[in-house]
């Protein structure tokens, strides 16, 4: 179902290319993240700066470089448009493995955070053999649980993470359709 090929490289499902962020992706995923409203549901809800977003892009790039996984640049394969990001994150704070997706707010509704959950997700259990993988979700973000309860992940709990009280999702490769 899905081609994850050398898994460096990414995935693709039907409609999207996961691939790992470039510095070429630098202004387009900056104009996603200047979105108002897009970091509702964040702990920094500012906008980033471009400096900030080149960060970003240069950790993604080092995680999937050390892990064989990142958060990686969501692509639409019928336009080449980057759309937002999807993909796998390991959180130094815990060194819990999270399915994390953020789309531009162009494509809300379209089942592509879904889409590229899932993909990520096979990808963990299947390819890299993660042991458990966890969502963490803003209690007011609808949408979200609903991408991660579509993911067949189950709500864990109430936690704190980055001085937010979130809703742990989390799924085994025990669950998973291989």
């Amino acid at each position: 179902m899905y081609d994850w090929g050398m898994s460096i490289l990414g995935l693709t499902t039907d409609r999207l290319a996961l691939r790992p962020f470039s510095l070429e992706d630098l202004d387009a995923l900056h104009d996603i993240l200047q979105q108002p409203g897009i970091f509702r549901y964040f702990p920094h809800t500012d906008p980033p700066t471009r400096e900030r977003v080149a960060r970003m892009i240069a950790f993604y790039i080092k995680q999937g470089e050390d892990l064989r996984f990142s958060t990686w640049a969501v692509v639409l394969k019928e336009t080449g448009n980057l759309i937002g990001w999807c993909g796998l994150n390991r959180l130094p704070e815990t060194g819990e493995d999270e399915v994390a997706y953020l789309m531009s707010q162009a494509v809300h509704g379209k089942g592509y955070a879904t889409e590229g959950a899932q993909a990520s997700l096979a990808y963990g259990f299947s390819a890299i053999g993660l042991e458990r993988i966890i969502a963490l979700v803003h209690p007011e973000n609808i949408a979200s649980q609903r991408v991660a309860e579509k993911c067949g992940m189950s709500l864990r709990d109430r936690v704190t993470y980055w001085g937010l009280e979130l809703l742990r999702y989390e799924r085994f490769p025990r669950e998973w359709k291989k």
